[in-house]
This record gives structure tokens, sequence and C-alpha cells, in this order.
């Protein structure tokens, strides 16, 4: 069994928070989040292809599943979740991360004692969102992955974001293997419904930046409608990337769900 890679730190428990990072970046991505939380067991993973980890061509092959799947990810990340004995979490998804966290509470519900979606769409993929991937697919085919995400860190960062941020998020844009951008691209492009995840018997966390141009209030509140006990949260000035542009005012909302969640395990 081929695992996924992981960094874990704070006091081991019973409830690891496991964190699952936006594309195209890593674990890393909750470097300034952890560094924030260090009383809590903290698990950050990294996707296929990303990371520390093995390809997501690579964990098809050894799944047997024929196409780019978020449920390759899936498998894998309950897999090396077996393989460090972990039985219940707290999960939490920005981004991809949160598409993959919704999939994974559809599919392990009795694992996830808590749930934070944040900054993401965790519905099928809309037309609009699919034409994206398909460019982006196409530079990748073309050998140029940095050109399918550059602009990302005007557009998808609040106007406040400061620029050292932006020169952060962009150096580590400019590493991104176009074999592991489109794989999971194309994973997302096909993924399925996964907005009945916020319906858990566990707190749940919407957050989003107010600056957020590809998460909407809107959408988080018709997931509130299906969950009426899950809690939207904004953080001003915030884009897309929270964990990046607004760590400390991300990490207490965190914090908080944390909290929450394993209160009701005592």
């Amino acid at each position: 069994m081929t695992s996924l890679a992981w960094r874990r730190t704070g006091p081991h428990s019973d409830l690891p928070f496991v964190l699952l990072h936006a594309m195209p970046l890593d674990g890393s991505m909750w470097d300034s989040v952890r560094s924030e939380l260090a009383e809590i067991d903290v698990l950050t993973i990294d996707a296929p292809g990303f990371g520390g980890s093995p390809s997501g061509v690579e964990l098809q092959g050894e799944y047997g599943i024929a196409s780019a799947s978020v449920e390759v990810f899936v498998r894998a990340l309950k897999d090396t979740l077996d393989s460090i004995g972990i039985t219940r979490i707290v999960l939490g998804g920005l981004s991809m991360g949160g598409s993959v966290a919704a999939a994974f509470t559809l599919a392990y519900p009795g694992m996830v004692a808590g749930l934070a979606l944040m900054d993401t769409n965790i519905g099928a993929d809309v037309p609009a969102h699919r034409e994206i991937r398909l460019n982006a697919l196409r530079l990748c085919a073309e050998g140029r992955p940095y050109d399918a995400v550059k602009d990302w860190t005007t557009v998808m960062v609040s106007p406040s974001c400061p620029q050292e941020i932006r020169d952060s998020l962009d150096a580590r844009f400019r590493q991104i293997s176009a074999s592991s951008l489109a794989w999971v691209q194309e994973a997302l492009m096909n993924r399925a419904d996964a907005r009945d995840a916020v319906r858990i018997d566990g707190p749940v966390l919407l957050e989003r930046g107010s600056d957020d141009a590809t998460c909407s209030r809107e959408s988080f509140a018709e997931l509130q409608e299906r969950a009426p006990h899950a809690r939207i949260a904004e953080i001003p000035g915030a884009g897309h990337f929270t964990a990046d542009e607004k760590p400390t005012e991300l990490a207490a909302l965190l914090r908080g769900l944390y909290q929450e969640a394993s209160a009701t395990q005592a």
C-alpha cells in the first residue's frame, strides 16, 4: 500500500485535525496556521503528485481506477490514516482540499467528528469551472502549467493582500508539475456532488474570505439550508488563499471547531 506524504505536529491524540491543502500547493500551505495551533494534534497531507506524495497515476494503478478521480485521493487518504492508526478525525480542506474533505466525509462519515470547508465548492463542477479546467489541461499538455495559474496572485487573493504574500504564492506556483496539475484538474472536473457531507453528526464550519470571488456566500447559505447547524464565517480582507492571507484569523476559527468537536467526543 502506498501512503500519501504527511506531517504531524502538536501533542498526539485520539482525534487529530487533518488538513487538506489547496491546488496547486502542498501541505506546507498550512505552516503559518499550524504555528498558531501548536497545542492541537495537526496532521497535514500532501495531495497526489504534490509535495512528497506519489503521483495520481501511480495511485490509480494501485487502486485499479481508470482515470483521474477524487475517489483515488479519498482512498489514498483513508489508507494513509489507517497506516498511522487513526480512526477518528476532525477534517478540514481549503479549495481543492475542501472538495476532497467533503467526498471523504460522504465515504467515511463515521470517521469525521467535525468538518471545516474553507473557500471551496463541493458540488459537481459547473460549466464555467469546467472550461477553466479544460484550458488548464491544454496548457499542461503544452508544458506550461505556470501559465494556468500565474494570474491567481491577482484574481484569487484580496486586493489588500500584501505583495510579499503574492510573491510567496507565485514562487510556489512556479514549481508545479504539469502532470500533477493536470491530474488534479481532471479529478476535480469529474467529481460528484458532495454537498450532503454537511449533514454529518458533528460541527461544521463554512469559511470564506470576504473577497473570494470563487466561493460565494450564497453557495454557503445553500449548504446551511441542508445543515442548519453549520456555521458560516467570513474573514474580512481575505481572498481565496486564506491560509496564506489571514492565517491567524483562520486558525482561530479552526481552533473553535476543533474544541467543539472534541467536546462532543468526551
